[in-house]
């Protein structure tokens, strides 16, 4: 009896190694940049924000884990530690939201644009909260 005891108590401790394993594996998996993929869908920043604004499920369904090319007027760049957030403005809506492009970490730009300059940036759709956010984004040229 105290063999089998000892017996399962080893087995669950080594099925809890073994997720512990997994999960360091998981959290310490690095980023993609979308740099090296072909963009999913091509939009302009107003045509992307108005349809989240107006229907989120459906914009989700459509936009949601993909890559975007997204074309738009640079409101301004934030700068926060090491990360860099660019912001594209949604034209005329009065609802002063817009899209949040987090550059992917290291990434380097020649000439960072200014407020008010055409810009295409490309990355992953994450979602919507307040603004439409990419993440691991790259400017191109």
């Amino acid at each position: 009896m105290r063999k089998k005891r000892t017996i399962l108590w080893l087995g669950i401790l080594l099925l809890i190694l073994i997720g512990a394993g997994w999960a360091w594996h998981l959290y310490d998996k690095p980023h993609r940049s979308a740099a090296g993929e072909s963009a999913d869908i091509t939009v302009s920043a107003d045509t992307l924000y108005h349809q989240y604004q107006t229907d989120e499920r459906t914009a989700d369904q459509r936009y949601m884990g993909k890559v975007l090319s997204v074309s738009g007027r640079l409101t301004g760049i934030q700068h926060s530690g090491k990360s860099e957030i660019w912001i594209l403005s949604a034209g005329a809506n009065d609802s002063g939201g817009g899209i949040n492009c987090q550059l992917f970490a290291g990434t380097k730009v020649d000439n960072e644009p200014r407020a008010g300059d055409a810009v295409t940036i490309k990355g992953r759709c994450t979602g919507y909260l307040m603004d439409v956010n990419l993440a691991d984004c790259v400017p191109e040229k």
